[in-house]
């Protein structure tokens, strides 16, 4: 493992990100994980930046952050038996385009986040799609479920009326 150790690969089924992947599979991906630590108000990923990682929270919390807005939404690990439906990854754009990161994100406590290369991860891929297929469909999901979350949270009058009008004409 690059430096996660065997304690990283013990945790990994717990994490949303690699649910679903065979113990084989777990072990691939171990070897490419690097275990990074970040004091509290750290900044992880910095907006506009070009970004080759994706990060995976082993625990603590992190905000994420728009230039001019501030805070506008909060990653967590999940506690220990807990299920995390909004994901506890983040980054994860890397791995769908090639665009800057779209926001900032600070650690809010002194955490530690598994950090993954893209290039490694795709070199995964390329060797077992079932892998890939797996990851990128949890991305899916949770993007979507982000997405879902970001637009009833935003309460945006414009939104809703779009959408509105739209269920008319259908």
């Amino acid at each position: 493992m690059a430096d996660g150790g065997s304690v990283v690969r013990e945790k990994m089924g717990d994490k949303l990100l690699f649910a679903g992947l065979t113990p084989t599979q777990l072990d691939r991906v171990a070897e490419i994980v690097k275990v990074r630590t970040f004091a509290a108000g750290e900044v992880v990923v910095r907006e506009r930046d070009y970004g080759e990682t994706l990060y995976v929270l082993d625990d603590e919390r992190v905000e994420i952050r728009l230039e001019g807005a501030g805070s506008i939404a909060e990653v967590r690990a999940p506690r220990p038996g807990e299920i995390s439906k909004t994901g506890d990854f983040f980054g994860e754009m890397c791995l769908l385009d090639l665009e800057p990161r779209c926001a900032s994100v600070v650690a809010v406590e002194p955490c530690v986040a598994w950090e993954i290369n893209r290039d490694d991860l795709y070199w995964l891929f390329g060797d077992d799609k079932e892998l890939q297929l797996r990851i990128l469909l949890t991305v899916a999901r949770v993007l979507s479920r982000r997405l879902a979350l970001a637009d009833r949270r935003s309460g945006d009058e414009r939104g809703r009326t779009g959408r509105a009008k739209l269920a008319r004409e259908v």
